[in-house]
């Protein structure tokens, strides 16, 4: 589990061996009160590691995430190659839904098993998983291959990203939190900005398929160091309130996973991201298949959250995967809001701007990446400059997330206004600026706000348990930290499913204005044939194109304003602020 933070008054730690509960309100408040002291004590005495050591973890890890977020972006100035190869220019999307699908359902289940198994022996797992499918993505012959493989892989990624941020949480002091926060948000929005100019680059003067199989290296360096020298049971594991117990794979250990929850969980969000995936393929919202799974995906959401109560304030066993005290928090509600809006804006510009580049202002796969550094510099650039004003200043994390959704939503406006020319605007460039300083702000400002949200603890929590349960508590930042993570990739795989839905239906029907329908199923399937078409169909096409991405950016519009609201659920009388 994390660590608690040093200095903290709000930890409370029952005994659970004793089997008896002091009947005085003040004779347990004093009792509560020299638990929480001794365990301030104790960790204040716990070694971190240091030096050399520590310094090859934190690169390992940073490695390791780095070559799985950039999965999910990597592909985007790849994906007309892919097609032009394997075909299917139509379901290219799936290419990055397949991996953004298990990427998102899992990030949650990963932290809850590790919180059982162990950190480091799952984020072994998870990397071999990663590294061994990567390869299998290079080596694919077909698209349905690729997007088989692509799944896999997504499982893989999701438990590094998932455990290698809440890794870092458990072998750093509580007053370096700041500055690991920066860095994970740093390397989190390099990978994703920086994914298609390396794919680009790689396109041209190679071939797709190392976009995968440089995977494979990379993650075995990060494998090797991990492997030998970051220890099995991490400083402040050993604060955990529910220990391994026995045997690893002891009945007592299996009986604490909630099998049911993560199916419910992973089932609401694969029903979810399928039902849009196949609108976004051209099927009707109202077609049967839509329909159903979108009926599917909100009864297990809901069964979802009924059992999560009920596990929480009933049982003992299994743990929950989502504790009813997170859905009963207004202010870690309104966060998984606005990281869900936040991550929606950041793929959707990732993915579609780099196709724009390429489809409508005739560029390369690598130009197309080098087109969005303007962006992609400017959000991990200003995640760290908001983490670090945040660390070092008395300014609420809250203020920087309201002035990270106004510039969102003045950039995605100038972003939906952008001339349909062949020729690039200079001011498209201002707005990305603009855009990913607002994503980078609220991604730093979220993030730190983990630790200092889910740590918090009432000891009437849980009205209707038994007294050893309501003094019952864990740390909470290992799956409060994975939600937000989670959520935020499910954010963009929601938003890049609607905005490329949208953007087909209304470039289709305006298409067969001017083209033959097999003309226009051919384009559907690869954009590469705009090329061969006569220099006046090239124009129209080009312009019908640039007002489907710029319907795009309109939507981006909403979710951008929808954070404002979700920022007012945060809203505490004392801001909260990060403890230095």
């Amino acid at each position: 589990m994390a660590p608690s933070r040093s200095g903290s008054k709000d930890i409370i730690l029952g005994d659970l061996s004793s089997g008896s509960v002091k009947s005085s309100r003040d004779e347990a408040s004093i009792t509560q009160k020299a638990e929480a002291t001794s365990v301030e004590e104790e960790i204040s005495e716990t070694v971190f590691i240091t030096g050399w050591s520590l310094g090859l973890i934190t690169f390992a890890q940073c490695l390791a995430l780095f070559v799985a977020q950039m999965e999910s972006s990597i592909v985007s100035t790849s994906i007309l190659a892919i097609t032009n190869e394997l075909g299917g220019f139509n379901k290219s999307s799936w290419v990055f839904t397949a991996f953004l699908l298990t990427y998102s359902g899992l990030v949650i289940i990963w932290a809850k098993m590790s919180d059982i198994f162990g950190r480091k022996r799952l984020l072994l797992v998870a990397l071999i998983l990663f590294i061994v499918f990567s390869g299998a993505c290079g080596a694919a012959q077909t698209l349905i291959q690729l997007i088989m493989f692509r799944c896999i892989q997504g499982i893989g990624g999701s438990g590094i990203f998932s455990l290698a941020i809440i890794i870092w949480f458990e072998i750093v002091p509580p007053r370096d939190f700041p500055k690991y926060t920066a860095l994970v948000t740093v390397v989190f929005t390099f990978s994703v900005t920086f994914g298609p100019l390396i794919g680009g680059s790689l396109t041209d003067h190679t071939t797709w398929r190392w976009i995968f199989l440089l995977n494979v290296p990379l993650g075995f360096i990060s494998l090797v160091i991990l492997f030998f020298l970051l220890p099995t049971t991490l400083p402040a594991q050993k604060h955990s309130a529910t220990p391994l117990v026995g045997n690893i794979w002891s009945l007592k250990n299996l009986q604490r996973i909630d099998f049911i929850g993560a199916t419910l969980l992973l089932g609401g969000c694969v029903l979810l991201v399928t039902a849009l995936q196949q609108a976004a393929d051209g099927i009707s919202f109202a077609a049967a298949v839509v329909l159903s799974l979108l009926i599917l995906s909100g009864v297990f959401w809901v069964a979802f959250v009924i059992w999560q109560w009920f596990i929480t304030t009933k049982r003992e066993l299994p743990e929950p995967v989502f504790p009813w005290r997170f859905f009963s928090s207004r202010v870690f509600m309104g966060m998984i809001l606005n990281t869900f809006f936040a991550g929606t804006i950041l793929t959707v510009l990732t993915i579609q701007l780099p196709q724009r580049f390429q489809t409508v202002n005739g560029n390369s796969a690598l130009i197309a990446g080098v087109r969005l550094i303007s962006f992609g510099l400017l959000a991990p650039a200003s995640s760290a400059i908001s983490a670090t004003i945040i660390g070092k200043t008395t300014i609420p994390p809250i203020w920087h997330i309201l002035l990270g959704s106004f510039l969102e939503i003045v950039g995605t406006v100038g972003l939906s206004k952008t001339p349909t020319t062949y020729a690039i605007a200079p001011q498209q460039y201002v707005f990305q600026v603009i855009t990913g300083v607002g994503v980078g702000f609220c991604n730093a400002a979220l993030m730190l706000l983990v630790p200092n949200v889910v740590e918090k603890r009432d000891l009437g929590e849980y009205p209707n348990a038994d007294e050893s349960r309501k003094h019952f508590t864990d740390l909470g930042i290992a799956v409060g930290t994975a939600a937000i993570t989670q959520f935020r990739v499910l954010g963009g795989i929601m938003g890049l499913a609607i905005v490329i839905s949208v953007m087909n239906r209304a470039i289709q029907s305006d298409l067969l204005d001017i083209l033959p329908v097999q003309t226009v199923d051919t384009l559907l399937q690869t954009t590469e044939i705009i090329h061969r078409l006569p220099p006046s169909v090239q124009e129209s096409v080009r312009l019908i194109f640039a007002r489907g991405y710029n319907l795009q950016m309109t939507i981006m519009i909403g979710f951008a304003a929808a954070q404002v609201p979700s920022t007012m659920l945060m809203w505490t009388r004392k801001p909260i602020m990060v403890e230095k």
